[in-house]
């Protein structure tokens, strides 16, 4: 098992073979949490929400809005639509 030194700053490195295994680069986000008495690191998606927003916007407007839909703005769709997605991930994680 690789062991890693926890630097001035507390920094520590991941060794080679593990960032490979995982396929880590430079500037990864990584959520560190406790667990088990240790520390776990997992690699995380970092998406621009901006961008999301705009790639939802335009598919919302080629699609026909269901009747529950009918009557609300773009904004409170998109609102519901993350709010869906978010459930479903969460739904995701506590199956995994």
């Amino acid at each position: 098992m690789p062991l890693v030194t926890a630097k001035p700053k507390f920094q520590v490195t991941v060794p080679a073979k593990l960032r490979r295994g995982l396929g880590l680069h430079e500037g990864d986000v990584m959520e560190a949490s406790v667990f088990a008495g240790g520390i776990l690191l997992r690699p995380k998606e970092v998406v621009d929400r901006n961008a999301v927003a705009h790639r939802v916007a335009a598919v919302l407007a080629r699609v026909e809005l269901s009747p529950e839909d009918a009557g609300h703005s773009e904004d409170d769709v998109m609102d519901n639509i993350i709010a869906d997605i978010a459930a479903a991930r969460e739904e995701r994680r506590r199956e995994a």
